[in-house]
């Protein structure tokens, strides 16, 4: 049983529950795995209604948790650690929900072991959460409490947002079919209903609306017949009416209320609680009205005040639909709603440019929301001014920018281009200076695209690393295409990888002085179906982003177990290098893989050399040197790639359990000539010295830089001057010839 009176109880997980029908999805993001398992262990512990369950996610870092997030769009509460790798991830984590994936719906719960890192008010004050604590305070009750009324507040939210997106499409088809003409046709059938009850054949009726705020003015006839036939779209003034019916009209408008005299039914509809609109029914009866008749209008006068109402809501939320309330201007939906509704040629003449506001959180946070309302308006009265002859359509695209549908020759003229970059005007007699993002996306370029999809590359372009510092952004057909490869590659290695297609060559480690093959290093190599081979860089890259980089390592590691157990075979002894990624070696079950693989190909672990770069090895330097302990202590050999490329600490340094350290490429390539190459690799050799690490220079390929490493003390190298990376087969057949 849970004890209220401590955080957490620390148990085995509960047993599996029977199958529900409604799951919730919470996702908790912390570093700390003790924490985090006490998390869901008294998770399992909630009590939900019989016919719902939770589904536990969980992250250990920033990257993990944006990947979980852009995976799962329906989590509905999040647990999120404050510190992890930085001071402010969590901080980072709850912009990325809210900003740039756009999710308002989930409720965010901030934990914190280290309160002073990110203070309680200034946090609620500044960003956009639920709720803050510290983990100390955090007991079992409390969390249930939380969880509890989290999911009910999830829920009604989520509803509330289902229904606007499911009312916005009924709209959008009720619109499309009856165009601007609802109300014409609404109108024509309340006078025909209100015809066949009263049984006109002499008489007839109007429909007109006016406005509430001008009651001096004359209301518009909507919709006429019989005897008021040919009104339609002029004003209803008097002298139309007969003195009865005058009479009737103004009573029934003073007094907000139906009115029946002896020929004529008048209806007064007030739909000012959704817009400023009244509507006034006349209608004059061939015979004077009886008191049936009075009641039969009556109820049907209640189902026409519904209607009316319910067609100037219907108008009002399409206007809300497509409008941002802040700035009234379009919002999203809209611009979204004119690009799907374009044709072709349509798309050939027009580009999406968007405004990103640089610096819009900082400016946000400082001056507030008024201010930022106010820049955005400025810069949409620029934005018009100087693009005001390719005629511009203007709408918010999200919190920092603005998207403009405008002609694609548009920017042709580079002073229009200056111009917007940087932003000039004043706000409260202030002169303010604005610094614009501005990325140009060719619609032409998007034919089989929709809307969403095209804002999605927008906002994938402007959030990539290697263009945050651009300030104008061409985005043309050959990025398209080259998403669309990188796509395709994705699902191809996807399916080589579980298919184990991919191949591991050797690149030998030679021992410089006496010539001696030592070694190998694996390294992963995909051949695609027609030959061709996809760059490591490339492919190892995008397993990274799809989430396939930890199947990928262990297919390699695989692959190099195989290749040690068949040179045994053939009498060959050598140890075979092999990488992992910062994500295998804080996976426990890698761990355990690993050794697993070893105690089943009965290999001595003194074969393997594990590889990780500096920066691997620094990063997260607690967690990962813990790792590393793990599989030295299997007798695995530790090796740091890439030495002297990172910003290394020597204190972490000469405590991780490495024996060797490998130069990278950058300092060995012409290093005969270039003294500060000589330099770097003199204080490397000297440290390997000081603590005893064995070094291996990469990437030797000419006989002078096999000379020069050789005399600075360097016992061991490899590169294209002693062998290419070669599979299986070449490499026997290479080792054979050496010592035959």
């Amino acid at each position: 049983m849970l004890d209220s009176n401590v955080p957490f109880e620390f148990k085995e997980d509960a047993s599996e529950q029977s199958h529900v029908q409604k799951i919730w999805k919470i996702l908790t993001v912390e570093d700390d795995l003790d924490y985090q398992q006490a998390l869901l262990n008294s998770f399992n512990a909630i009590s939900l209604d019989n016919n719902e369950s939770l589904e536990l996610l969980t992250a250990n870092s920033v990257s993990e948790a944006s990947s979980v997030l852009s995976r799962h769009k329906d989590i509905a509460i999040v647990f999120l650690d404050v510190v992890m790798e930085e001071d402010d991830s969590g901080l980072r984590i709850v912009n990325t929900i809210r900003h740039v994936l756009g999710n308002n719906d989930i409720r965010i719960v901030l934990l914190t072991g280290q309160p002073s890192f990110a203070p309680e008010p200034q946090v609620m004050q500044s960003l956009d959460i639920d709720e803050y604590w510290n983990k100390s305070d955090m007991t079992v009750d409390k969390l249930k409490s939380i969880v509890s009324s989290h999911l009910r507040t999830y829920q009604y939210i989520s509803q509330i947002s289902s229904a606007k997106q499911g009312l916005q499409l009924v709209l959008d088809a009720a619109r499309s079919i009856n165009s601007k003409h609802d109300i014409r046709a609404f109108s024509h059938a309340v006078l025909d209903e209100i015809g066949k009850i009263l049984h006109l054949s002499k008489g007839g009726g109007v429909l007109c609306v006016g406005n509430e705020k001008h009651l001096d003015t004359h209301p518009k006839v909507i919709t006429s017949i019989g005897c008021f036939r040919g009104l339609d779209g002029k004003e209803l003034t008097t002298d139309v009416l007969s003195e009865e019916a005058q009479q009737s009209y103004i009573l029934a408008r003073d007094k907000k209320e139906h009115v029946f005299s002896e020929h004529y039914s008048v209806f007064y509809f007030d739909t000012t609680d959704v817009d400023i609109s009244y509507y006034i029914t006349i209608v004059k009866s061939d015979t004077p009205i009886d008191e049936h008749n009075v009641f039969l209008l009556k109820v049907f006068s209640e189902n026409v005040s519904t209607g009316f109402s319910n067609i100037a809501l219907m108008n009002r939320l399409t206007e809300l639909a497509y409008t941002d309330i802040t700035l009234n201007i379009p919002n999203r939906n809209w611009l979204q709603r004119e690009i799907d509704n374009m044709n072709k040629y349509e798309q050939a003449e027009t580009q999406l440019v968007v405004f990103e506001i640089l610096q819009f959180d900082e400016k946000s946070f400082r001056f507030g929301h008024e201010f930022c309302k106010k820049t955005h308006l400025k810069m949409r009265e620029n934005i018009l001014q100087a693009l005001a002859p390719y005629h511009p359509r203007i709408a918010v695209f999200k919190s920092d920018c603005l998207g403009v549908l405008v002609s694609s020759h548009a920017f042709e003229d580079e002073s229009i281009v200056d111009s917007l970059k940087r932003q000039s005007f004043e706000i409260d007699g202030v002169k303010q200076f604005l610094d614009v993002r501005i990325l140009v996306m060719q619609l032409i370029a998007f034919e089989e695209h929709s809307a969403e999809q095209i804002f999605n590359l927008a906002e994938s372009t402007l959030n990539e690393e290697n263009t945050q510092r651009a300030e104008l952004l061409y985005y043309t057909l050959d990025n398209t295409k080259a998403i669309t490869r990188r796509y395709e590659l994705m699902q191809e290695l996807r399916t080589a990888i579980r298919n184990k297609e991919l191949q591991v060559a050797l690149q030998p480690k030679i021992n410089l002085t006496t010539n001696e093959v030592v070694g190998f290093e694996a390294l992963a190599r995909w051949q695609r179906d027609d030959g061709t081979f996809v760059r490591p860089d490339e492919f190892i890259e995008l397993a990274e982003t799809a989430g396939l980089i930890s199947e990928l390592d262990k297919l390699i590691f695989d692959k190099v177990m195989q290749t040690i157990k068949q040179f045994a075979e053939q009498g060959v002894s050598l140890p075979i290098a092999f990488n992992a990624s910062t994500f295998d070696l804080l996976a426990d079950d890698y761990f355990v893989e690993v050794a697993a693989r070893i105690e089943e190909y009965g290999i001595s672990p003194s074969l393997l050399e594990l590889e990780v770069t500096e920066t691997q090895a620094i990063f997260n330097y607690e967690k990962i040197n813990t790792c590393l302990c793990r599989f030295a202590g299997l007798g695995i050999k530790i090796s740091i790639d890439d030495f002297g490329t990172g910003y290394s600490s020597l204190a972490h340094i000469s405590e991780i359990p490495a024996q060797i350290i490998k130069i990278d490429r950058c300092f060995v390539t012409n290093v005969q000539e270039s003294k500060s190459n000589q330099h770097i690799i003199e204080m490397i050799m000297l440290l390997a010295e000081k603590f005893s690490f064995e070094v291996t220079a990469e990437g030797i390929e000419t006989e002078a830089e096999h000379n020069w490493l050789i005399k600075a003390g360097c016992n061991i190298g490899q590169g294209y001057y002693y062998a290419k990376p070669m599979f299986y087969d070449d490499a026997l057949q290479w080792l054979k010839g050496r010592y035959n």
